[in-house]
């Protein structure tokens, strides 16, 4: 039942993955554990019915689990949703007060809200307990050998030739978009005053630039990631799968993402 479950949400099928929700019970005598629910609250997420989500998760006997809200959650975010996405954080930090994610998620909630001083409030709470997020890490294997980029750290192997490689990525990319589409320079790269593109922060991003330098044409770059995937990382890996006619594939923990001109597999809900 959950991956029948989990098939019908990632295909957007709410009313079928309800039918056989219920069928677990009525026809099965199968008792829903919180996966199954939160199943029905990536369902209904996914077609935009937040409230309905909602509404289940407070009816569902499972209102303190932290895997219901956080399928909320992503919900919200997907949806562009900030109030109930900043109640939802609100309540993740009730439920898990010592989870580190719970911080930094509602610590870019508030920012993304214009809440600054909530914002501040949050990390300075965060220090308060002595809680630091996890570093990003990516890691790939070409050649035979394992190569580790850390997000914002410039002392990968290789890096002045990564960098270039990606820079010019990037700039193909920014002219073909210049006539369409995302505007590669409003994803965050050109952070910096004086115009250089801001790329170690994106570790990933450095892992295929590598993989594209030295990998056959005809074969898919691989990435691993220890973290979620940006949403700025993702959209630059549509662009340069298109770009570059190549399969990419980045497996962060939670989903196997596999970009192939210009789409993403996870149908951009993840």
């Amino acid at each position: 039942f959950l991956a029948v479950l989990i098939a019908c949400s990632q295909q957007g099928l709410a009313d079928e993955g309800f039918r056989h929700y219920e069928s677990m019970v009525s026809d099965y005598g199968c008792s829903p554990n919180t996966k199954h629910k939160a199943c029905v609250v990536d369902l209904l997420g996914r077609v935009g019915k937040m409230s309905e989500a909602e509404d289940f998760i407070m009816g569902s006997g499972s209102e303190n689990d932290p895997i219901l809200w956080h399928a909320l959650l992503r919900a919200c975010r997907i949806h562009g949703d900030k109030e109930r996405g900043i109640k939802t954080g609100e309540k993740l930090m009730e439920l898990e007060p010592f989870a580190v994610t719970s911080y930094v998620v509602l610590y870019n909630l508030y920012m993304d809200a214009g809440k600054i001083s909530l914002a501040m409030k949050t990390r300075g709470l965060m220090r308060e307990r002595g809680m630091s997020k996890e570093a990003g890490i990516s890691w790939a294997e070409f050649g035979g050998s394992i190569h580790h980029f850390t997000d914002g750290n410039n002392s990968c192997p290789h890096n002045n030739a990564i960098h270039a490689r990606l820079e010019e990525l990037l700039v193909s990319v920014k002219q073909k978009t210049e006539r369409g589409g995302t505007d590669i320079w409003e994803l965050g790269f050109q952070s910096r005053k004086d115009g250089e593109i801001s790329l170690a922060r994106h570790g990933e991003l450095l892992g295929v630039a590598l993989g594209l330098c030295t990998l056959p044409s005809a074969a898919p770059v691989t990435v691993m990631k220890n973290q979620r995937i940006s949403w700025e990382s993702h959209e630059t890996l549509k662009l340069l799968s298109a770009r570059e006619n190549r399969g990419i594939i980045v497996r962060d923990p939670t989903h196997f993402h596999r970009f192939d001109q210009g789409s993403c597999s996870c149908r951009d809900y993840w």
